[in-house]
């Protein structure tokens, strides 16, 4: 009888318990914050709506129930943003303006966050649109804002899902304007083919104790398609090299005034790792080695540009290495024939294996190249005289002897009648900007080109220095250079020079 009713007991117990577990998880379930963002707050107008609303002056007050959402485009973790974060939706960009720092705790980069407008302030900041907590009273005509501040952050700003999907627009410089209301301004774009201009690529992101303006720019075309790339001094990469090669840069554009401007993340944001433009810009040094000769052809002259420490000058004189040189059709990537008659350094087939009657297509088929020239008349800009091909040599310590190889090519023998002869000299200068060269003897003594038929050679030619340059610790340069005027009337010649070789002992 007892073990009787401990059973009939026990019956209604378990199920009590039972019931109360799933009570229990039912309850524990629906508390749980849901998965996919704040479900109670529902944007009810794009950021592009919302930036319409201020077009100058002083700052315009939110004073309606306007909810904006956006994922976050960049955050304060690398230093290079502070007290400022960007979002974005499908129709823009915009920058909040926050009071305090390591935002990216609670806003992080692919975060959907809801923005409570009411109460906030929309301005400006040199042409870059953001919301702010106030009006920043002493530039208030210009559309300062001041920061939200911490204790109001939570009110306004509604955290969302993370890792949400962030895709960069890819753009062209060309499309990016400096406008209020700039569909790209404060989101996330995409620039392929850029690379940091040569005067930048021996500078870290930023200078020490000041930001960094570098700018990059791309192969097609060098003064239209560059870009300022700004680095915070307080950013965690601020002193880091930046990178050599070319490719794809992510960053968030902004502008400043009439400047266009990218701000990166982080270091992961720029993918230079590809070979850089093909460019007459000139790079580097000649590192001579321990291991004589060494040898330089232009054979891939069309794809990876001027060797390291070849330069091509126009306007140079005797006590002048000349400036950087026009070159035809911006760089070298594109072959020209001979007979083309335009200004400029160009990428030539070599007179190697060739032909004075060798056909365009020919030239354009050879795979041996050579770097060439052709002047025109007019020395105000970059014309006869004054061209010269350039060698920077880092030095050459511990060597003696040296001696220059190299051939010179007369390659227009086109037309009828003989045109202009172009007298070319070799010398030397010492240091990083030589304002006083040396004229040396080669062989042959006299080198020239010479435009039209009979007229297409291949001379090799030799330069001893004999002990002029010897065991030198500073920076040697050396120029293949027209001093004097052509002679003659007529056209002027096409010419090149390729297999270069300097040795030693």
């Amino acid at each position: 009888m007892q073990q009787t009713f401990k059973h009939k007991w026990l019956i209604p117990a378990v199920l009590l318990f039972s019931a109360g577990l799933f009570i229990s998880s039912c309850q524990k379930k629906f508390n749980e914050p849901p998965v996919t963002g704040a479900a109670d707050v529902v944007a009810n107008i794009s950021i592009k709506d919302i930036k319409a609303r201020y077009t100058s002056g002083a700052p315009v007050a939110i004073t309606d129930d306007a909810i904006i959402e956006g994922v976050v485009s960049c955050d304060d973790r690398s230093g290079n943003y502070y007290q400022q974060i960007a979002i974005q939706d499908s129709t823009g960009g915009v920058l909040l303006r926050l009071a305090g720092s390591n935002h990216y705790n609670n806003y992080p980069v692919g975060r959907k966050l809801f923005v409570k407008l009411k109460g906030l302030y929309l301005g400006q900041y040199n042409g870059t649109l953001q919301f702010g907590g106030g009006v920043d009273t002493p530039y208030l005509n210009q559309g300062g804002v001041t920061l939200l501040a911490s204790n109001l952050q939570d009110l306004h700003i509604i955290k969302g899902a993370l890792n949400q999907p962030l895709v960069p627009k890819v753009v062209t410089v060309s499309q990016l304007t400096t406008t209020l209301q700039d569909k790209y301004v404060s989101t996330l774009i995409k620039l392929v083919g850029y690379e940091f201009s040569g005067a930048d690529r021996s500078k870290n992101y930023a200078d020490d104790g000041f930001s960094g303006n570098r700018i990059i720019q791309d192969c097609s075309n060098l003064s239209a398609n560059k870009i300022t790339l700004r680095t915070s001094n307080y950013s965690n990469f601020a002193t880091l090299p930046v990178p050599q090669g070319n490719g794809e840069i992510l960053a968030v554009y902004s502008y400043f005034g009439s400047t266009k401007q990218l701000t990166i993340r982080d270091t992961t944001d720029v993918r230079f790792t590809g070979t850089r433009c093909p460019t007459a810009t000139g790079d580097g040094q000649i590192s001579l080695g321990s291991t004589s000769p060494f040898l330089i052809n232009f054979n891939n002259i069309g794809t990876a540009g001027l060797p390291a420490g070849v330069y091509v000058k126009q306007d140079a004189n005797a006590g002048y290495i000349g400036n950087e040189a026009t070159v035809y059709n911006v760089n070298f990537n594109t072959g020209t024939a001979w007979n083309q008659t335009s200004l400029g350094f160009k990428n030539f087939a070599s007179a190697t294996g060739l032909t004075a009657t060798s056909t365009s297509t020919d030239q354009t088929n050879s795979v041996n190249r050579a770097l060439g020239a052709r002047q025109t008349g007019t020395s105000s800009t970059g014309g006869d005289p004054g061209f010269a091909f350039a060698f920077q040599l880092a030095n050459t310590t511990g060597k003696t002897n040296l001696q220059l190889e190299f051939l010179l090519q007369s390659l227009d023998a086109s037309g009828t009648t003989v045109g202009r002869t172009t007298t070319w000299r070799v010398d030397y200068g010492i240091g990083d900007s030589p304002v006083n060269f040396t004229t040396v003897t080669t062989t042959p003594a006299t080198l020239s080109t010479t435009f039209g038929p009979g007229n297409f050679a291949n001379t090799p030619v030799t330069v001893n220095f004999g002990t002029a340059l010897n065991n030198i610790s500073q920076k040697v340069w050396i120029r293949i250079v027209a001093l004097s005027s052509t002679s003659g009337g007529g056209n002027r010649p096409s010419t090149g020079i390729d297999d270069v070789k300097f040795s030693w002992n």
